[in-house]
């Protein structure tokens, strides 16, 4: 299962709907998880990865791949024990 989330639009509960994803991405067992944020939105990068570098998160996740050119993602996968 993949899960996308387009950020692009909401900036103001970023926190609150990468939790949400990452929650539901746990309940699922899902595969990756898709999260777009759009091409001129350096901070919300920032925002995101610095989300997804806490403690409590990163020891769900597996790898992180980003994209470096076109329209902005950031990749979460996992690995399901």
């Amino acid at each position: 299962m993949k899960i996308k989330l387009n950020l692009s639009a909401s900036i103001l509960d970023l926190e609150d709907r990468l939790a949400e994803a990452l929650e539901k991405a746990k309940k699922n067992r899902a595969s990756e998880i898709e999260i777009s944020y759009g091409t001129q939105a350096g901070e919300t990068k920032k925002r995101i990865l610095n989300f997804l570098a806490k403690k409590e998160w990163r020891d769900v996740y597996s790898r992180l791949v980003k994209t470096k050119q076109g329209w902005g993602r950031v990749f979460v996968y996992f690995r399901w024990k």
